[in-house]
């Protein structure tokens, strides 16, 4: 009779292993989704925005700057400063020698980066409710895109002729990047003025 207890438990336990792998396979099947349908999640947004610096500085044409620094540099452009004046070249890349085909590796290696990020603020804001505050990925979209801004400076001086077509695809994307970031400006500018012309109004009540 013991026997038999013991055998029925290790069957159940062997079926809730099971169950258990199944259920972990199908969530994790479902992640990449729900990073994007659920915005109050982790945002995937700054998430995107920090592997690209983090990308950017670890292979030498982006600052290993801080999130602080790289949002004040976001509200200096905000403020009407230019990407340029706000953020130098970086000397240390375009002084190195190296040959073409290793710059041309690291445009494209910058530019999926810039691509993934761009796309990712794409499904966020097309997902994100209509009242919900962007203040914080407007930030980190401006810093991405001073970040790649700068990196596409750095690439074309370190290039001989000045210009190649990865480097002119990396601008493209970069300037998809730049159309998402005013629109994630628009939205910030609707929901603050929203915001004030209901207050106005509460006031007069």
């Amino acid at each position: 009779m013991r026997s038999r207890v013991i055998l029925f438990a290790s069957a159940a336990l062997l079926c809730t292993g099971c169950a258990t792998v199944d259920l972990q396979n199908m969530g994790g099947a479902s992640t990449a989704s729900a990073d994007v349908s659920t915005p109050e999640d982790s945002n995937v947004v700054q998430r995107a925005v920090e592997k690209l610096r983090a990308a950017f500085a670890s292979h030498g044409f982006g600052e290993k700057a801080s999130q602080r620094k790289m949002h004040a540099a976001a509200d200096m452009l905000l403020n009407g400063l230019s990407a340029k004046s706000v953020s130098a070249p970086d000397e240390g890349y375009a002084a190195t020698v190296r040959p073409v085909s290793v710059v041309v590796q690291d445009i494209q290696l910058a530019r999926r980066h810039v691509e993934q990020t761009a796309r990712a603020a794409e499904i966020y804001l097309e997902v994100a409710p209509a009242d919900r505050k962007l203040n914080d990925e407007l930030k980190s979209l401006q810093a991405a895109l001073i970040a790649s801004e700068r990196a596409s400076r750095v690439f074309s001086e370190a290039l001989p002729g000045g210009s190649i077509e990865a480097l002119t695809e990396y601008r493209t994307s970069v300037d998809r990047l730049r159309t998402i970031t005013d629109e994630f400006g628009v939205r910030v500018r609707m929901t603050q003025s929203g915001k004030l012309a209901l207050s106005a109004a509460s006031g007069l009540g």
